[in-house]
């Protein structure tokens, strides 16, 4: 199996889990001619889908919150899962909210699909969103 059908095959059990999160729950990929496949892997889906990476906000009722980001964003979505928090897909970047079951607080996730500077740009406009809601 080649790097690209390895790629192809974590994005597909992955779905929007995070490549970091998947290379931790499984064992090294061996490779008796290089690299350890798993950092070409990683690096691979790293430019594909840069991250924001886990950001912790405390929110006391992040309800009206995952309202307000679906009336704002639903229309542009591509798809919307709102099973588990609120995740939404676009066309060049996808997020998602989670709601922290032990304390009042969410977890935001924001990746873009291969722009790397649409990353920080779309993390800080979810963030002023955040802003608005109790805290």
């Amino acid at each position: 199996m080649n790097i690209a059908q390895h790629s192809a095959e974590i994005e597909r059990e992955v779905d929007n889990l995070g490549v970091m999160s998947w290379l931790s729950r499984h064992q090294p990929l061996p490779s008796a001619n290089g690299p350890w496949l798993g950092t070409l892997l990683l690096v691979d889906r790293l430019g594909v889908f840069p991250s924001s990476g886990d950001i912790r906000r405390p929110m006391r009722d992040p309800y009206p919150l995952l309202a307000h980001l679906k009336r704002i964003y639903g229309e542009q979505a591509l798809e919307v899962d709102d099973r588990d928090g609120l995740k939404m897909i676009f066309s060049d970047w996808r997020f998602r909210v989670r709601i922290c079951c032990n304390d009042p607080a969410i977890i935001v996730n924001v990746e873009t699909r291969c722009v790397t500077q649409l990353m920080p740009q779309k993390t800080a406009e979810l963030l002023s969103h955040l802003d608005l809601f109790d805290n």
